[in-house]
């Protein structure tokens, strides 16, 4: 697969991808959000309005122990405990109907310790239009005695008692219920007060909200609707006055099963509910004073969302036309770096293959100029030498000087392969570039001084020899020979902190280099490469050991270090033999370990230079 096919997948794996996704799952989890938003709201305004009426009750509550406290109403009680006259002076029933019409009650109600109704007075309509308020005797209905006179008995001195939700002639309504009391504290009678329940409820909701109607009106837009009902169902509460006292199947026909199934407590974990084919959320509450009041809260659910469909659809599209731009830009770009860098490749294989007068043109400005730079250097200089090659006459043998020379580019030929062909796979990495161009870099290097031994034969041919770092020295030429390889090799090294001897570092660089290559190409599958470093008895070893074929010991004994010896099919067989006598003008030896079908180990022991105490102790304790 090429590289700009790939950087493209990945750009769309990873990223473009990972973009779709999140705004997915940005959008579900801001429904979501929006869906517990609402819920918690709507569970907070019930709670709200069962405090709210108990509020209302509370003050009610202190309203009658207002009334209960005034001389005319305390007189009256007093005469009514003695035995006095039952029927109420002018005085009390206008204090009693200015209390009525002044907090809009149905009607109040007096009563004696039997909870038999006294009279009454209730509030009623003149044909002017006004209201006022009209005195009854024992004649009127029975409905309005007390029944439950144990509460009389049990109420506590100043206590107003409220009874649950009655429904009679008046309508639903709650009743305070005042106790009265004799100068010894006994209960002689109490005040009745009908308070209605629409009357209530509007205290401890507030004022209504528009009305629920169909769809197509657009009146569902995103305001609450209360509803109160109470325990048959019947509509107690609600916007539209025209559906109170009727039941909830009829009044919201098209809300009646999420009702009932609210009422039964069969309700869904979600509380969404599908009406005029939109979703709606609707919460409940069980008032505590009064449980059977059951307060319905619901909103609608879509029109709250609308804006976060719209928002998702739009962060979905541009997300799609970003993905689409990034991606073509993405494939323009890789597009022209690709074409660079298979020109470069195609040109490295043309060189290595020995067409040296191939030219590679790259047209970018990038890093593959370099590259391309650094490869039409290398064939020139290659060029230069073998061109100098023809005039080397001065030489003793021009068919042992060409081996050695094409011994020494074949090594130069094969580390430059190998970065090669890892180029196409890696070069996308920042690393691998770095890598490459410094591995090009060392490799003219290299070719330079080869070519400036073959411009000048007669030269001093030896280095000069100084204290060289053998673990540096290793460390660079593994950066540019099995640090290239590709991935079938792997690479074991353990090098000391520091090992110093006098060599001539160019020449030793040589060796393990030849040394490394044999390994690499002693695997052809692939394999392991050990290369180490250590000290035994004072001196520093550098071991080079492959996994690959091995040698016999007729071979090593007969034919290895000699020249034009080699188990290769290609090879010249001349690389050995200049390796061990490098080692020994600087010095040391080479030896080698091998056996069939299981690896071969080399050994370059070369002297140590004189070192610190303490240096010589820590590499001791090292190895």
């Amino acid at each position: 697969m090429a590289i700009r096919a790939k950087l493209v997948i990945i750009v769309l794996v990873f990223a473009i991808l990972p973009m779709f996704l999140l705004t997915a799952r940005w959008k579900g989890t801001a429904e979501g959000t929006v869906a517990l938003l609402l819920s918690r709201g709507l569970d907070n305004r019930a709670q709200e309005i069962s405090q709210q009426i108990d509020r209302a009750l509370d003050r009610h509550r202190t309203q009658m122990r207002q009334l209960t406290g005034r001389a005319p109403l305390l007189a009256y009680a007093r005469n009514f405990a003695s035995g006095g006259q039952a029927q109420p002076e002018t005085q009390l029933r206008q204090e009693l109907g200015a209390f009525l019409l002044t907090y809009h009650y149905t009607a109040i109600i007096w009563v004696n310790r039997s909870g038999l109704p006294i009279f009454r007075i209730e509030s009623g309509q003149e044909p002017d239009g006004a209201i006022r308020a009209y005195f009854k005797n024992k004649d009127f209905a029975g409905e309005d005695a007390l029944q439950d006179t144990e509460l009389l008995s049990s109420a506590a001195p100043d206590t107003v008692l409220v009874s649950e939700l009655i429904t009679d002639a008046d309508g639903p309504h709650v009743r305070l219920i005042a106790p009265l009391r004799d100068p010894a504290g006994q209960i002689v009678s109490a005040l009745i007060a009908k308070l209605p329940a629409d009357l209530l409820l509007t205290e401890a909701i507030g004022p209504r909200g528009p009305v629920i109607t169909s769809p197509s009106a657009r009146a569902t837009t995103m305001w609450r609707e209360v509803i109160v009902l109470d325990r048959e169902g019947t509509i107690l509460y609600s916007a539209d006055k025209t559906k109170q006292g009727r039941s909830y199947r009829e009044g919201f026909s098209a809300f009646a099963e999420a009702f009932a199934a609210i009422l039964s407590g069969a309700s869904n974990s979600s509380d969404r509910y599908r009406v005029f084919n939109e979703e709606w959320i609707i919460r409940s509450l069980k008032h505590q004073t009064s449980p059977q009041l059951s307060i319905l809260v619901l909103e609608r659910y879509s029109g709250a969302v609308e804006g976060l469909e719209w928002a998702g659809l739009t962060m979905f599209l541009l997300t799609f036309v970003l993905a689409i731009v990034a991606t073509l830009l993405l494939y323009y770009f890789i597009s022209g770096t690709t074409i660079s860098i298979q020109r470069v490749t195609r040109g490295a294989k043309a060189i290595a293959a020995g067409n040296l007068d191939h030219q590679i043109k790259v047209k970018s400005n990038d890093e593959t100029r370099v590259l391309a730079d650094a490869f039409n250097r290398m064939a020139a200089r290659l060029r230069e030498m073998i061109a100098k090659e023809a005039e080397q006459k001065q030489f003793e043998s021009f068919a042992r000087l060409s081996a050695v020379l094409t011994h020494d580019l074949k090594n130069a030929i094969l580390s430059l392969s190998l970065l090669v062909t890892n180029m196409e796979r890696k070069f996308d990495r920042e690393s691998f570039r770095e890598d490459a161009l410094r591995t090009l870099s060392e490799s003219v290097d290299n070719l330079q001084n080869l070519v400036a031994k073959l411009s000048d034969p007669l030269a001093q041919t030896g280095g000069i020899k100084q204290a060289e770092d053998l673990s540096a020295i290793v460390e660079g030429v593994l950066a540019r020979t099995a640090a290239q390889a590709g991935e079938r090799y792997q690479i074991i090294k353990s090098l000391l902190p520091r090992l110093s001897a006098e060599v001539e570092r160019k020449a030793i660089e040589r060796v393990i280099e030849n040394l490394i290559i044999n390994a690499l190409e002693a695997m052809p599958d692939g394999g392991t490469l050990r290369v180490t470093t250590r000290v035994e008895n004072e001196e520093g070893i550098i071991a080079v050991a492959d996994t690959g074929k091995g040698m016999t010991e007729e071979f090593m004994r007969n034919r290895l270090f000699h020249p034009f010896a080699t188990t290769k099919k290609k090879g010249i067989g001349l690389g050995l033999y200049s390796c061990r006598d490098i080692v020994e003008k600087n010095g040391g030896r080479i030896e080698v370990s091998s056996k069939v079908n299981v690896g071969t180990e080399f050994r370059i022991i070369l002297p140590l230079a004189p070192e610190p105490a303490k240096v010589r102790e820590e590499q001791t304790a090292y190895a």
